[in-house]
């Protein structure tokens, strides 16, 4: 039953993050659905802003249903900050190394994994969704903004690189 309700769970992540594309038609419905559904008091206090920013107010309210408050607001911070290394192949294979105060870890996106210590207590052991880590990846994957650098390497290098650190020995 736990397992089931964690896949639920992870779904509605998904969901969640799908939500942050910015795609000006998908926003401008769900603005549209937003601004029937909302108060009117609400409206007349709240300061006119884009589309784009009340859809992110949105997904990340409802990114505080399913993830503690920290992971959230440490994950938007990576993000700021542009702490996101992005590595790419000839083939198009991601991995992204995210650095952080004190180490940098190994994500690898279109999965479910980082190399941080977070990861393997809450994550895998305790059932919590995402670390701040892979968090911060989807989200500046969907927004386009976040990561502070690339590489390009060819088919061998990306392979020798995401080895050493899926083995822990980066450089």
């Amino acid at each position: 039953m736990a397992v089931a309700s964690r896949m639920h769970r992870f779904k509605a992540l998904q969901d969640v993050l799908s939500a942050l594309v910015v795609d000006e038609d998908d926003v401008a419905g769900a603005v549209q659905d937003i601004q029937r559904e909302a108060p009117r008091e609400l409206e007349a206090t709240r300061a006119p802003c884009s589309r784009q920013v009340m859809a992110s107010e949105v997904a990340l309210a409802s990114l505080s249903v399913l993830l503690p408050d920290s992971v959230i607001q440490q994950a938007l911070g990576l993000v700021d900050s542009k702490s996101i290394h992005l590595v790419t192949s000839q083939m198009g294979r991601k991995a992204f190394e995210v650095r952080g105060q004190k180490a940098s870890h190994f994500v690898l996106a279109k999965g479910l994994y980082c190399s941080c210590p977070y990861f393997g207590r809450r994550v895998i052991e305790a059932g919590e969704l995402c670390c701040k880590h892979w968090l911060a990846v989807q989200v500046a994957q969907r927004c386009g903004t976040g990561i502070g650098s690339t590489e390009h390497l060819q088919e061998d290098e990306f392979l020798d690189w995401t080895r050493q650190r899926m083995l822990g020995c980066a450089e």
